[in-house]
This record gives structure tokens, C-alpha cells and sequence, in this order.
């Protein structure tokens, strides 16, 4: 905590160093005439070749110096690197014109631009945000993100290291952003939606770390006007982030796998035995393609077939963000696991994402076609799962049931997905999805949790989460509203 408070200290620091920008903008401005008229008379009478209509070039440099501090201190506010620069230029700019009217350096105001001066120096690391193109296209049009290679390689590296909630993989997906701390080793994989930093799972960092990270977080998306929600975090930072002064409602529940005593065996796992049994009497077989070892067009060609199929038939469109994608073009750590007929047509595959620096794995991208058999999936799962298991993989997980028991939290965040919960179901399914993986019986389920800043659960939260998640946002549920009401009255009168 002792980090916390030197860089909230830090902080107030350098906003005192900005709000003092913006005064001595305001001084250049308004008090210039007077010292113009000092300056002429002392600068004519020891160098006589200037004329006084050359010399008046000084109150326009010193009335666009103060414009320009003013101009630039709300970047500067907000960290920018291009406005620490102009800053630093023109603060020196005004110093220098200070000591020219003053004939002094010891006079308050050129005292004040020099200690200014030397706090923005020695808090170069502090500026670090791109300019305004890149931040408004990123933050307002939702554009792609501006992320390098690496970056990415970087949050990769990171992710191996703390990556352990099972949504954190898909921290090097390609709609993210990145928060990388100033002080310590993490980052906060989030992006912009609706004026609020929405974060795809918990901060990518130690425990220890983890204060500090969030609190520079919330820094820096004060400059920029942005709420902050992480989603999918994990039961255990739950007291950190109260602490922190966030909200909290729970948004389901996670079914994990223990692979170490996880097995078939008994009444609870019943219906998917039977299910794989189904499958293999028909001769379905499962296979794990390794992209990374030997690129197989066939192969590929088929999930991308498999792929278009299961999309073609969703009610809406394809989430995102908090979903990972197939990534056959540059897989890194993930798995593919596919289920093939006695002909050797894909029937359906899984695409698993690490956790806890691969002791764990993720089904990630589920996808079957329509005609598939009973069992093909539950089939692909198990099988994933035993082969990760003799290779000493300890956590296995199906992902979230979203807005499962949701309602325990109470408050109105709770009673709100309780509600979408029971009464919009067939916009994604949600009692479908708990109970297909219900069945699985899993070693335990985990809660997990939204947590938003400032504490208050707002309809602009909602809001930033569905269109973080969803690219067509709110338009496209009410679209697919209308279509399911609009078949269902059809089916009526037939």
C-alpha cells in the first residue's frame, strides 16, 4: 500500500504542475503589454540597431506561448507525450522572455517556470499516451486498436507468468487495448465502449502488485473521463476492489474441472456417458491438430466450414471480447480438438485457451454442424480433458454461466440480470448453456463477479459491457427480439 500512496502522491504533484501551466498561460496573455513596454525601452537603449517595430514581435511570441500552455494542458493533464514536449518547450520559451522583461531570474514567476519545469522533467515516464488521433479514434469510433507486435508479445509473456483467471488469455485477441503499469510488472487488458473502460478479466499481474496497478488505472481513466468495469473477476480480489472503492455484483458462475480426480463414474455424469457412448457407436473419432508443428489446408479448410455453419444459424451475431476467436494464422498456446465421422468429415471442434501458465485450459470456441450426432461435443471435451490430464494439466474449465444465481448478490444490478436472466433467455440461452454444462458435474462451481468504479452499477455500464461484447450492440438484441416474436406469431397461426 505504501506504493499506492507515493504514486497518488506523485499525482497530486504533477495535476499542481499542470494547473500551474495553465496560470502562467493566463500571465503570458494579460500582463504581457506591460512588460513589452520595459522591454523595448531596455532592450533600445543597450542595443540601439533594434527598432521598436522589430522588438514588438515579442508580444506576439509571448501572447501565442500563452495560448498554447493553456491549449495544451488538458493533454497534458491526461498524460500525453506530444503535449509534455510542447509544454516543456514553451514554459522554456516563457521563461526566457520572463529574464528578458525582469532583467532578473529571480523573480516569482520565472522561479514558478522553472520548478514546473523540473517536475515534468523528472516525471518523463508519467507521459507516455499517444496523441489525440490514435486515443480518439481508439476511445470514441471503436476503431482498432493501435497494438504492435510487441506489445502483444509482451502481454504474452506477462500471461504466462500471472495469467490465472481463464479469460485472460484472450488478452492477445486483436479488438484489446492495453494498460501498462508505470511501477510495476503487469498490464489491464480492457477497451473503450460508451465512455467506459471495459476489462476482459482481472489485471494481468502479482498479487502484491495488483493494488498499485489498479489504482494507476483508475488515474488514468479519471484523465481520459472513463468509468472503469472489469468482468470475470475472480471471488478472491473481490475485497481488493471494495477497498479500491468499486461496486460488485455477481455475474454467474464458472464450471472447473479438477483433471487430477475428475472422472465419469457415478449418477451426476450419467447423461454425458451416454452421450460419448452414442457418438462412439457411430464411430466418431477425436483428434488434437497441432497448427504449430504442420499446417494441414484440409484440416483448416474444414473448421473455417464447421465455423460458417454454426455461425450461419445463431439467433444473433458473434460475440466478441470476452470470447476468444480460432486463430488458425497465429494460434501461439492454444489447442484445436476436432470429432470426425467414419469418412473423416469434421462433425465439430473445440479450440481450448491456456490459464495459470498452461496448468489450465479453457474451451474456448465451441463450434458443431447441424447435423452432427448426440454426444459429439461431450465426446471432443472428455477426451481433450484426459489427454491434458496425463500431461499433468491440473485445471480444466467450460467457461461461465452467465447470470447464473445472480440474484444472491442482491441490489439492483442483481435483481436487473435475474430478470434478463429468466425472461430474455432466448437471446443467448442462458438456462440452456447452465444446464448442458451442469451435466458435466463439475469438481466445483466459482463465482464470479462484475466490479464497476464509481461504485454505483449505472444503465451506462450496461450498456458498455453489451457493446463491448457485441459489436452491433443494443440494435442487434432488439433485432433479434423481433425476429424470434415475429416467428413464434408465424408458428402460431400455421
Amino acid at each position: 500500500m505504501k506504493r499506492v500512496i507515493t504514486e497518488a502522491i506523485r499525482n497530486i504533484i504533477i495535476n499542481t504542475a499542470v494547473f500551474l501551466t495553465v496560470m502562467l498561460g493566463i500571465e503570458n496573455i494579460l500582463y504581457e503589454y506591460y512588460y513589452r513596454i520595459h522591454v523595448v525601452s531596455y532592450i533600445s537603449k543597450y542595443f540601439y540597431f533594434f527598432s521598436p517595430e522589430i522588438l514588438a514581435l515579442h508580444r506576439t511570441i509571448s501572447v501565442i506561448t500563452g495560448f498554447v500552455l493553456i491549449f495544451t494542458s488538458c493533454r497534458l493533464y491526461k498524460r500525453m507525450r506530444m503535449a509534455w514536449l510542447i509544454s516543456i518547450s514553451m514554459l522554456s520559451v516563457s521563461m526566457l522572455m520572463h529574464v528578458l522583461n525582469f532583467h532578473s531570474v529571480f523573480k516569482p514567476a520565472i522561479i514558478v517556470e522553472f520548478i514546473v519545469i523540473i517536475i515534468l522533467a523528472f516525471n518523463y515516464k508519467n507521459f507516455k499516451r499517444a496523441s489525440d488521433p490514435i486515443s480518439l479514434r481508439n476511445s470514441i469510433f471503436l476503431d482498432q486498436p493501435f497494438v504492435t507486435a510487441f506489445d502483444k508479445e509482451k502481454v504474452r509473456k506477462l500471461l504466462h507468468k500471472y495469467g490465472e483467471n481463464s479469460l485472460s488469455y484472450n488478452a492477445i485477441e486483436d479488438d484489446k487495448k492495453y494498460f501498462f503499469s508505470y511501477n510495476v510488472e503487469g498490464v489491464i487488458v480492457y477497451t473503450a465502449a460508451a465512455g467506459v473502460a471495459v476489462c476482459a478479466g482481472d489485471p494481468i499481474c502479482s498479487d502484491k502488485d495488483m493494488p498499485l496497478l489498479i489504482t494507476e488505472f483508475i488515474t488514468h481513466c479519471k484523465q481520459n473521463d472513463f468509468d472503469i468495469c472489469f468482468c470475470h473477476t475472480l471471488e478472491k480480489h473481490i475485497p481488493l476492489y471494495t477497498f479500491l472503492g468499486f461496486g460488485k455484483t455477481k455475474c454467474g458462475e464458472e464450471a472447473m474441472f479438477d483433471l487430477e480426480t475428475y472422472n465419469l463414474a457415478g449418477g451426476k455424469a450419467a447423461k454425458i456417458r451416454n452421450a460419448i457412448n452414442h457418438a462412439s457407436a457411430l464411430g466418431v473419432t477425436i483428434s488434437e491438430y497441432k497448427p504449430l508443428e504442420k499446417r494441414e489446408k484440409l484440416i483448416e479448410q474444414q473448421i473455417n466450414d464447421v465455423s460458417d455453419e454454426w455461425l450461419k444459424n445463431k439467433n444473433s451475431s458473434e460475440l466478441s471480447f470476452m470470447l476468444g476467436t480460432i486463430s488458425l494464422d497465429n494460434p501461439m498456446d492454444r489447442r484445436y480438438f476436432a470429432a470426425y465421422d467414419n469418412e473423416k468429415e469434421m462433425l465439430g471442434f473445440i479450440v481450448f485457451s491456456p490459464f495459470i501458465g498452461g496448468n489450465g485450459y479453457l474451451a474456448d470456441v465451441t463450434r458443431r454442424r447441424n447435423n452432427a450426432p448426440i454426444g459429439v461435443m461431450e465426446k471432443i471435451t472428455i477426451e481433450a480433458f484426459d489427454k491434458m490430464k496425463l500431461e499433468g494439466v491440473k485445471w480444466g474449465t467450460l467457461g461461465l454461466a452467465p447470470l447464473v444465481n445472480a440474484a444472491e448478490e442482491g441490489g439492483v444490478a442483481g435483481k436487473l440480470f435475474e430478470f434478463v436472466y429468466k425472461k430474455l433467455n432466448s437471446f443467448y440461452g442462458f438456462k440452456g448453456l447452465y444446464h448442458y454444462k451442469k451435466k458435466y458435474g463439475p469438481t466445483v462451481w466459482e463465482n464470479r463477479y462484475i466490479v464497476y468504479y464509481p461504485k454505483l452499477f449505472t444503465p451506462k455500464i450496461a450498456y458498455s459491457i453489451i457493446k463491448a461484447q457485441n459489436p452491433k450492440g443494443v440494435g442487434d438484441f432488439l433485432l433479434v427480439q423481433l425476429k424470434l416474436f415475429w416467428g413464434l406469431k408465424k408458428k402460431r397461426y400455421k
